[in-house]
């Protein structure tokens, strides 16, 4: 039947990222384009792949109550699937040891590997909404918990409208790359951390008003890869207030997470650091070189082609170099934080007179923005950052330290270089071989170096004749 075969597609694609699919869990009405699951515990290593972890941590468990989907089945180009969750609960933890990231591959361990095509269509463009997510958060220092709310990712258009979504994807067929707009939002965070070695630090806690967050993801069109992200963090105003312990804790709580997000931080520059020198065009072009050959032919059928003044870009071509995603980058705006930090009541206060009752020091930060692109190479064009000129500060900065890097790198290239003795004839090893001394007391020739050697007359009859010719 419809519903048979409508379940097994489900069941099929499911399985990938939860553990405890059946057909009995399924509940679907193929007139009404809708179905229903129950109690599904995902996959962690999957949910891991996904969510693209740092390596310091991984996910120990994940369940979800109930999933419900809503399908249009005429209209699958242009209205996006639902999927409806309620309540999920996740819970995480710090690593001894970090993660292998399984190699330089950038294909998820979900991805089929193939050609963009209809089903990735409808799976990029799908709409997921969360009720509530619980996670909880566990390291040897502190446990932590985080309340997200009223949870929903949806496709925009380029203008992060919602729109239909034929128009919430750019594609070049010419490069061969596709860019996808979502858009990540939630009503309140709710965020509490407790010690789990000092009982007496004061709990943190911070609750947040609405935010959201824009991702623009860029693939290839070949195997689906993602090739590079930008994530802008957009939030509402911030009111945090923290007494001295709890900013203490805060301390403790970042310093003991510090060690293996360096380590992490390394491991993965490193992995993807590879990934962007081989996305650069020099080395794209030496690839094309290498395979076109180096005959003369060839390399004057280059020069000519080179030398042709580019053919002029169509609206499709200006759209996408408009919105593209040159690099992987991290944003991040409020339009304004208050911070409030307190004293706390008993023995610590100053000894000031005015201050003997306790105090208050408010900061207030208005329009803050921030940009981070993590894997930009230092002598790379900063041209498409964010409000970024060439005379500003950090400019000028960058140039001065790349400069000095520079020339730390040829003095130091230059003393490890051994200093060579000019080519000279080695010391006889045997007494045989050993100079006679002649009658001045001055070494006398030896063997082979004329003065009657019996291979001297050949050797000089040799090096004459290479000479005159």
């Amino acid at each position: 039947t419809m519903a048979g075969l409508i379940k097994n597609q489900i069941l099929k694609h499911l399985s990938k990222f939860a553990k405890n699919v059946s057909s009995d869990s399924v509940n679907v009405s193929t007139l009404k384009g809708e179905g229903e699951l129950s109690n599904l515990e995902l996959n962690e290593t999957v949910l891991t792949d996904l969510l693209e972890l740092p390596t310091w941590l991984r996910i120990t468990r994940a369940l979800v109550n109930r999933v419900s989907l809503k399908i249009q089945w005429t209209k699958l180009k242009s209205v996006p699937i639902v999927v409806s969750l309620d309540e999920v609960q996740v819970e995480m933890e710090t690593c001894t040891e970090l993660r292998c990231q399984g190699g330089q591959s950038v294909l998820p361990s979900y991805s089929s590997g193939g050609r963009y095509g209809f089903s990735d269509k409808v799976i990029d463009g799908m709409t997921v909404t969360v009720n509530s997510v619980l996670i909880t958060f566990r390291s040897p220092a502190f446990h932590a918990t985080f309340q997200l709310s009223r949870i929903v990712l949806d496709s925009k258009n380029p203008f992060w409208q919602k729109a239909d979504l034929r128009t919430t994807r750019l594609k070049d067929v010419e490069r061969g790359e596709l860019l996808i707009f979502k858009e990540l939002s939630w009503q309140t965070l709710r965020i509490e951390a407790r010690s789990s070695r000092d009982q007496t630090l004061t709990p943190l806690r911070l609750i947040t008003n609405q935010a959201r967050c824009r991702i623009t993801i860029k693939k290839k069109l070949a195997d689906c890869s993602v090739v590079g992200c930008r994530l802008v963090l957009l939030m509402d105003d911030v009111l945090w207030v923290l007494t001295d312990s709890q900013l203490t804790a805060t301390f403790h709580f970042i310093d003991s997470l510090s060690d293996l997000i360096r380590q992490a931080t390394q491991q993965s520059q490193k992995t993807k650091a590879i990934r962007k020198l081989e996305s650069l065009p020099e080395f794209q072009a030496q690839q094309a070189q290498q395979v076109r050959g180096s005959s003369t032919q060839q390399h004057g059928a280059s020069v000519s082609s080179s030398a042709r003044p580019p053919p002029p870009q169509s609206n499709i071509a200006k759209a996408f170099n408009k919105y593209d995603v040159a690099e992987t980058s991290y944003h991040f705006y409020s339009e304004r934080i208050d911070l409030h930090f307190c004293d706390d009541p008993g023995p610590g206060r100053s000894s000031h007179p005015d201050l003997s009752s306790g105090a208050v020091l408010q900061v207030a930060i208005c329009q803050l923005e921030m940009d981070f692109y993590p894997y930009h190479l230092a002598a790379g064009d900063r041209g498409h950052w964010i409000k970024y000129c060439v005379e500003c500060g950090p400019a000028l900065w960058a140039q001065a330290a790349l400069a000095q890097f520079k020339t730390l790198l040829t003095d130091t290239l230059n003393s490890s270089r051994s200093t060579h003795t000019p080519l000279a004839r080695a010391p006889p090893h045997t007494l045989h071989d050993a100079p006679y001394q002649t009658p001045g007391g001055r070494p006398g020739p030896g063997p082979g170096e004329g003065g009657g050697g019996a291979q001297s007359t050949p050797l000089k009859n040799v090096v004459a004749a290479q000479l005159r010719k």
